[in-house]
Protein backbone atom coordinates (compact mmCIF):
# COMPACT_ATOMS: atom_id res chain seq x y z
CA UNK A 1 0.00 0.00 0.00
CA UNK A 2 0.93 3.27 -0.93
CA UNK A 3 0.05 6.04 1.50
CA UNK A 4 0.99 9.98 1.30
CA UNK A 5 2.11 11.97 4.26
CA UNK A 6 2.47 15.94 4.21
CA UNK A 7 4.86 15.31 7.29
CA UNK A 8 8.77 14.85 6.70
CA UNK A 9 9.48 12.79 9.87
CA UNK A 10 6.33 9.81 9.14
CA UNK A 11 8.24 9.41 5.20
CA UNK A 12 10.51 7.03 4.67
CA UNK A 13 10.51 7.86 0.75
CA UNK A 14 10.42 11.16 -0.99
CA UNK A 15 9.81 12.40 -4.29
CA UNK A 16 8.86 15.72 -6.28
CA UNK A 17 5.97 17.52 -5.99
CA UNK A 18 4.00 19.12 -8.93
CA UNK A 19 2.93 17.41 -12.30
CA UNK A 20 3.73 13.69 -11.96
CA UNK A 21 4.98 11.70 -14.61
CA UNK A 22 5.87 8.09 -15.48
CA UNK A 23 9.34 8.33 -13.77
CA UNK A 24 8.14 8.93 -10.22
CA UNK A 25 5.12 7.20 -10.89
CA UNK A 26 6.31 3.53 -11.91
CA UNK A 27 9.61 4.41 -9.15
CA UNK A 28 6.82 4.58 -6.44
CA UNK A 29 4.64 1.60 -7.61
CA UNK A 30 8.25 -0.43 -7.78
CA UNK A 31 9.57 0.47 -4.25
CA UNK A 32 6.07 -0.34 -2.92
CA UNK A 33 6.01 -3.85 -4.74
CA UNK A 34 10.07 -4.30 -3.18
CA UNK A 35 9.23 -2.77 0.44
CA UNK A 36 5.65 -3.48 0.79
CA UNK A 37 3.61 -0.54 2.71
CA UNK A 38 5.61 2.47 1.84
CA UNK A 39 4.70 6.48 3.03
CA UNK A 40 5.79 8.68 0.14
CA UNK A 41 6.40 12.60 1.24
CA UNK A 42 6.23 14.94 -2.35
CA UNK A 43 8.10 18.08 -1.76
CA UNK A 44 9.27 20.70 -4.17
CA UNK A 45 12.65 20.73 -2.59
CA UNK A 46 14.55 18.48 -0.80
CA UNK A 47 17.98 18.16 0.23
CA UNK A 48 19.09 14.50 0.37
CA UNK A 49 20.89 13.71 3.46
CA UNK A 50 20.88 10.02 2.84
CA UNK A 51 17.73 8.77 6.06
CA UNK A 52 15.71 8.72 3.11
CA UNK A 53 14.96 6.23 -0.50
CA UNK A 54 14.55 9.78 -2.42
CA UNK A 55 14.27 9.82 -6.11
CA UNK A 56 13.61 12.34 -8.66
CA UNK A 57 14.46 14.87 -6.37
CA UNK A 58 16.99 15.37 -4.23
CA UNK A 59 20.29 15.15 -5.83
CA UNK A 60 21.11 11.65 -4.45
CA UNK A 61 21.43 8.46 -6.00
CA UNK A 62 18.02 7.97 -7.83
CA UNK A 63 18.06 11.67 -9.06
CA UNK A 64 19.23 12.32 -12.75
CA UNK A 65 18.41 16.16 -12.56
CA UNK A 66 21.53 16.96 -10.58
CA UNK A 67 24.66 18.90 -12.15
CA UNK A 68 26.99 17.13 -13.81
CA UNK A 69 24.55 13.74 -13.93
CA UNK A 70 25.91 11.89 -17.44
CA UNK A 71 24.69 8.13 -16.36
CA UNK A 72 23.77 6.51 -19.75
CA UNK A 73 23.16 3.58 -20.93
CA UNK A 74 24.80 1.58 -24.23
CA UNK A 75 22.68 2.84 -26.67
CA UNK A 76 23.28 6.82 -24.97
CA UNK A 77 19.61 6.84 -23.40
CA UNK A 78 20.42 8.68 -20.42
CA UNK A 79 19.23 6.82 -17.17
CA UNK A 80 16.15 8.45 -15.00
CA UNK A 81 15.05 7.62 -11.67
CA UNK A 82 13.18 4.43 -12.14
CA UNK A 83 16.08 3.32 -14.03
CA UNK A 84 18.31 4.06 -11.20
CA UNK A 85 16.46 1.96 -9.14
CA UNK A 86 15.50 -0.60 -11.16
CA UNK A 87 19.32 -1.07 -11.34
CA UNK A 88 20.07 -0.51 -7.33
CA UNK A 89 16.79 -2.86 -6.95
CA UNK A 90 15.96 -4.93 -9.88
CA UNK A 91 17.43 -8.20 -9.14
CA UNK A 92 16.50 -8.25 -5.57
CA UNK A 93 12.47 -7.84 -6.53
CA UNK A 94 13.00 -10.43 -9.35
CA UNK A 95 14.25 -12.76 -6.44
CA UNK A 96 11.93 -11.50 -3.70
CA UNK A 97 9.03 -12.84 -6.73
CA UNK A 98 10.25 -15.94 -6.65
CA UNK A 99 11.88 -15.31 -10.90
CA UNK A 100 14.22 -18.51 -11.92
CA UNK A 101 15.98 -16.76 -14.82
CA UNK A 102 16.92 -13.05 -13.16
CA UNK A 103 19.95 -12.19 -15.16
CA UNK A 104 17.27 -12.22 -18.29
CA UNK A 105 13.91 -11.11 -16.85
CA UNK A 106 16.48 -8.09 -15.27
CA UNK A 107 17.41 -7.53 -18.83
CA UNK A 108 13.80 -8.15 -20.75
CA UNK A 109 11.93 -6.25 -18.11
CA UNK A 110 14.12 -3.07 -18.74
CA UNK A 111 14.04 -2.91 -22.46
CA UNK A 112 10.23 -4.16 -22.44
CA UNK A 113 9.12 -1.00 -19.53
CA UNK A 114 11.98 0.85 -17.50
CA UNK A 115 13.95 1.24 -20.56
CA UNK A 116 11.15 3.34 -22.33
CA UNK A 117 10.18 5.39 -19.53
CA UNK A 118 13.87 6.55 -19.01
CA UNK A 119 14.32 7.91 -22.54
CA UNK A 120 11.08 9.83 -22.88
CA UNK A 121 10.97 11.22 -19.31
CA UNK A 122 14.62 12.31 -20.78
CA UNK A 123 13.17 13.82 -23.82
CA UNK A 124 15.38 11.46 -26.06
CA UNK A 125 12.36 9.93 -27.85
CA UNK A 126 9.61 11.39 -29.54
CA UNK A 127 7.13 9.83 -31.88
CA UNK A 128 6.02 11.31 -35.31
CA UNK A 129 3.10 10.50 -36.66
CA UNK A 130 -0.19 11.82 -38.39
CA UNK A 131 -2.01 10.95 -35.69
CA UNK A 132 -2.41 10.93 -31.93
CA UNK A 133 -0.07 7.47 -30.29
CA UNK A 134 -0.32 7.31 -26.76
CA UNK A 135 2.84 5.83 -24.92
CA UNK A 136 2.48 4.29 -21.52
CA UNK A 137 4.34 7.87 -20.17
CA UNK A 138 1.71 9.80 -21.84
CA UNK A 139 -0.86 8.04 -20.54
CA UNK A 140 0.16 8.94 -16.72
CA UNK A 141 -0.21 12.29 -17.65
CA UNK A 142 -3.58 11.80 -18.16
CA UNK A 143 -4.12 11.47 -14.21
CA UNK A 144 -3.10 15.01 -13.63
CA UNK A 145 -5.41 17.22 -11.66
CA UNK A 146 -7.97 18.64 -14.50
CA UNK A 147 -9.72 21.10 -12.01
CA UNK A 148 -7.86 23.71 -9.93
CA UNK A 149 -9.30 22.62 -6.30
CA UNK A 150 -8.08 18.93 -7.30
CA UNK A 151 -6.09 16.62 -5.00
CA UNK A 152 -2.53 16.23 -6.46
CA UNK A 153 -1.83 13.87 -4.17
CA UNK A 154 -5.53 11.81 -4.74
CA UNK A 155 -4.75 12.33 -8.65
CA UNK A 156 -1.22 10.87 -8.11
CA UNK A 157 -2.56 7.70 -5.87
CA UNK A 158 -4.83 6.63 -8.84
CA UNK A 159 -1.93 7.31 -11.22
CA UNK A 160 -0.26 4.54 -9.10
CA UNK A 161 -3.11 2.04 -9.21
CA UNK A 162 -3.10 2.42 -12.87
CA UNK A 163 0.81 1.92 -13.77
CA UNK A 164 0.50 -1.03 -11.02
CA UNK A 165 -1.44 -2.87 -13.16
CA UNK A 166 0.67 -2.14 -16.27
CA UNK A 167 4.08 -2.95 -13.92
CA UNK A 168 2.77 -6.68 -13.49
CA UNK A 169 1.08 -7.32 -16.48
CA UNK A 170 4.89 -6.07 -18.32
CA UNK A 171 6.68 -8.23 -15.58
CA UNK A 172 4.39 -11.60 -17.05
CA UNK A 173 4.94 -10.86 -20.35
CA UNK A 174 8.83 -10.40 -19.05
CA UNK A 175 8.95 -14.02 -17.52
CA UNK A 176 6.74 -15.31 -20.02
CA UNK A 177 8.93 -13.93 -23.25
CA UNK A 178 12.52 -15.36 -20.95
CA UNK A 179 10.40 -18.77 -20.93
CA UNK A 180 10.19 -18.58 -24.93
CA UNK A 181 13.68 -17.28 -25.16
CA UNK A 182 14.41 -20.41 -23.27
CA UNK A 183 12.83 -22.79 -25.45
CA UNK A 184 13.94 -20.91 -28.66
CA UNK A 185 17.91 -21.06 -27.70
CA UNK A 186 17.43 -25.09 -27.55
CA UNK A 187 15.78 -25.16 -30.87
CA UNK A 188 19.33 -22.62 -32.65
CA UNK A 189 20.61 -25.77 -33.79
CA UNK A 190 17.94 -26.59 -35.76
CA UNK A 191 17.57 -23.95 -38.21
CA UNK A 192 18.16 -24.75 -41.50
CA UNK A 193 18.71 -23.01 -44.97
CA UNK A 194 17.15 -19.86 -42.78
CA UNK A 195 14.32 -22.08 -42.02
CA UNK A 196 12.96 -22.85 -38.12
CA UNK A 197 10.30 -25.34 -37.01
CA UNK A 198 8.39 -25.57 -34.59
CA UNK A 199 6.40 -28.52 -33.38
CA UNK A 200 3.91 -26.79 -30.83
CA UNK A 201 3.74 -22.48 -31.60
CA UNK A 202 5.94 -20.61 -29.12
CA UNK A 203 6.26 -16.54 -29.52
CA UNK A 204 9.34 -16.57 -31.34
CA UNK A 205 10.28 -13.33 -32.45
CA UNK A 206 11.84 -11.38 -29.67
CA UNK A 207 13.28 -14.23 -28.81
CA UNK A 208 15.16 -14.34 -32.15
CA UNK A 209 15.62 -10.83 -31.58
CA UNK A 210 17.03 -11.06 -28.14
CA UNK A 211 19.41 -14.03 -28.74
CA UNK A 212 20.53 -12.43 -32.00
CA UNK A 213 19.94 -15.19 -34.45
CA UNK A 214 17.30 -13.44 -36.35
CA UNK A 215 20.08 -13.23 -39.26
CA UNK A 216 19.70 -16.74 -38.96
CA UNK A 217 16.04 -17.12 -40.06
CA UNK A 218 13.76 -15.99 -42.74
CA UNK A 219 10.60 -18.12 -42.21
CA UNK A 220 9.34 -19.88 -39.58
CA UNK A 221 6.70 -22.64 -39.77
CA UNK A 222 4.74 -23.81 -37.12
CA UNK A 223 1.11 -26.00 -36.52
CA UNK A 224 -1.52 -23.19 -36.97
CA UNK A 225 -4.93 -22.63 -34.51
CA UNK A 226 -7.07 -22.53 -37.42
CA UNK A 227 -5.50 -25.81 -38.44
CA UNK A 228 -2.93 -26.63 -40.56
CA UNK A 229 0.44 -25.07 -41.33
CA UNK A 230 1.16 -22.02 -40.90
CA UNK A 231 4.81 -20.50 -42.89
CA UNK A 232 5.66 -16.64 -41.42
CA UNK A 233 7.92 -14.58 -42.43
CA UNK A 234 10.29 -12.68 -39.86
CA UNK A 235 10.50 -9.01 -40.09
CA UNK A 236 13.22 -6.72 -40.47
CA UNK A 237 13.49 -6.17 -37.12
CA UNK A 238 11.41 -6.53 -34.33
CA UNK A 239 8.52 -4.95 -33.62
CA UNK A 240 8.53 -4.07 -37.58
CA UNK A 241 5.62 -5.11 -40.04
CA UNK A 242 8.41 -5.30 -43.25
CA UNK A 243 9.14 -9.08 -44.14
CA UNK A 244 13.05 -9.47 -44.82
CA UNK A 245 11.81 -12.11 -47.39
CA UNK A 246 8.20 -11.78 -48.47
CA UNK A 247 5.94 -14.75 -50.30
CA UNK A 248 6.25 -14.64 -53.98
CA UNK A 249 3.94 -11.57 -55.44
CA UNK A 250 1.67 -13.48 -57.37
CA UNK A 251 0.62 -15.48 -54.56
CA UNK A 252 -1.18 -12.49 -52.47
CA UNK A 253 -4.65 -13.00 -51.56
CA UNK A 254 -4.97 -16.22 -52.84
CA UNK A 255 -6.54 -19.01 -51.40
CA UNK A 256 -7.29 -22.87 -51.75
CA UNK A 257 -7.37 -24.10 -55.62
CA UNK A 258 -6.01 -20.92 -57.12
CA UNK A 259 -3.08 -20.77 -54.76
CA UNK A 260 -2.39 -24.90 -55.38
CA UNK A 261 -2.39 -23.92 -58.85
CA UNK A 262 0.20 -20.94 -58.52
CA UNK A 263 2.23 -22.27 -56.48
CA UNK A 264 2.79 -25.76 -57.16
CA UNK A 265 2.07 -26.31 -53.52
CA UNK A 266 -0.34 -29.78 -53.08
CA UNK A 267 -2.71 -28.50 -49.78
CA UNK A 268 -1.86 -24.50 -49.77
CA UNK A 269 -4.73 -23.46 -48.26
CA UNK A 270 -3.76 -19.06 -48.14
CA UNK A 271 -1.14 -16.55 -48.69
CA UNK A 272 -1.54 -13.26 -46.75
CA UNK A 273 -2.34 -9.89 -49.60
CA UNK A 274 0.52 -8.40 -47.26
CA UNK A 275 2.84 -11.69 -47.70
CA UNK A 276 4.04 -11.97 -44.49
CA UNK A 277 2.48 -15.70 -43.88
CA UNK A 278 0.92 -18.53 -46.23
CA UNK A 279 -0.79 -22.03 -44.87
CA UNK A 280 -1.04 -25.32 -46.16
CA UNK A 281 -2.61 -28.48 -44.80
CA UNK A 282 0.30 -30.60 -44.06
CA UNK A 283 3.90 -29.14 -42.50
CA UNK A 284 5.64 -30.16 -45.37
CA UNK A 285 3.79 -28.65 -47.88
CA UNK A 286 4.34 -24.94 -45.25
CA UNK A 287 7.92 -25.74 -45.65
CA UNK A 288 7.73 -25.71 -49.19
CA UNK A 289 5.68 -22.73 -49.36
CA UNK A 290 8.85 -21.13 -47.64
CA UNK A 291 11.58 -23.43 -49.73
CA UNK A 292 9.89 -22.24 -52.94
CA UNK A 293 9.83 -18.53 -52.42
CA UNK A 294 13.71 -18.17 -50.40
CA UNK A 295 14.78 -20.39 -54.10
CA UNK A 296 12.78 -18.27 -56.77
CA UNK A 297 14.73 -14.36 -55.01
CA UNK A 298 17.90 -16.29 -54.28
CA UNK A 299 17.72 -16.77 -58.48
CA UNK A 300 16.19 -13.58 -59.06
Amino acid sequence: MIKITKNLVEADYVTHAGNFHADDVFSTVFLEKLFDDITVIRLSEYQNDGTKIAYDIGGGEFDHHQKGFAKTRSDGIHYCGFGLLWQRYGQEYLKKINVTNIKDTYKVFDYLLVHAIDAIDNGEFSISSAFNVYTISSLITLFRPKESNSNEDECFIEATKFASIIFDLIMNDAISKVQNIEKIEHLIPTIKDKILILDEYIPYEFALFYLKVDNQVSFIIYPSNRGGYAAHTLSDKYGGYTPKIPFLKEWAGLRNEELQKKSGVKTAKFCHNNLFIATAETKEDALLLATKTIDKIEHF
